[in-house]
Order: C-alpha cells, then structure tokens, then sequence
C-alpha cells in the first residue's frame, strides 16, 4: 500500500487543488451545485496570488493528490495564540478508508503547533455523521456553539 505524503500547496498546485475542489462539490452537493473546473482554478489562483488566507493542504500517494485541507490561520485567539480553521477536509472516493483524512489532520495539527498555533476549530454540516465521526474518534471536542451566516447576495448589511 502506498504512502500518504501531506504538503503544503504551491501556485503551481492549483490545477490539482480546483479538481479536488470540484470533486468536493460534487459529491456533497451535485451536479447543479458544483463550478466548471476554470472557474474553480481561477478561485484557486486568486485566492493563492492575493495570498488572502486561504491556505491548501494536499495529501498525495504515488505522487497522485487524492485529498484537500483548505484552512486558514486565525488570530488573535485565546490569549493571542492563534487557531487553525479548517474550512474544507476532503479525501477523494477511491482513497477513503486509507488513513488520508487521519494523516491530513495531523499534518494540520504539526503545522498549527509549528506556528505556536493552540487549537484547531472547524464545523461539519449537522447531517454529517460520519464527518462528526471521524473528528470525534481523532479526539476533537464536540462545543456547543451557535454557527450563524450572513447571506451577503442578499440586502444584509448594506449599511442602509
């Protein structure tokens, strides 16, 4: 079986990281919800040249990307030591149930605590138990947290 090797995605990673991307968006939501992969590669390129925060993990065996972390450094947190959110953990199909997720996660966990970073914060959908499974078999706390969203394609928050 091959290794799982975890890096830290370059601008010429983001080919591989759109198609994870869209692979991700087509299997949680479907053909109707998932981007064109141009578009997504342009997300991708912009999000990495305008270095906005957005940071890719890309998990590889046999040198071929097979999962995704998309995440971002946050502070100041508590008493300013920063967190780790992830926005996006995922493991294409034929690669599930080989240990990528558990090696992506703690590839994030070294690379938080490299940068003195105390905690490692996400969420999952409430309906993704298994998601809610996995996190929780790895030692994730679940918090009793409210999530809340401003729709900004809406009129929330015009200033009006």
């Amino acid at each position: 079986m091959s290794e799982t090797v975890v890096r830290l995605a370059t601008f010429e990673d983001a080919s591989d990281i759109a198609a994870l991307i869209r692979a991700l968006d087509l299997h949680y939501g479907g053909p109707e919800v998932a981007q064109p992969l141009e578009p997504t590669q342009t997300m991708v390129e912009r999000s990495m040249r305008e270095q906005e925060g957005t940071r890719y993990a890309l998990a590889c065996r046999s040198g071929r990307p097979v999962g995704l972390a998309c995440f971002a450094v946050l502070r100041p947190g508590f008493k300013l030591s920063g967190l780790l959110f992830i926005k996006e953990l995922f493991v294409e199909g034929e690669a599930r149930g080989q240990a990528v997720g558990g090696v992506l996660m703690r590839w994030l966990a070294d690379h938080a605590r490299a940068q003195g970073l105390t905690r490692i914060d996400l969420t999952t959908d409430g309906t993704n138990t298994g998601a809610q499974a996995f996190y929780e078999r790895l030692g994730a706390e679940r918090m009793n947290k409210v999530f809340y969203r401003f729709n900004l394609s809406t009129d929330v928050l015009t200033g009006d």
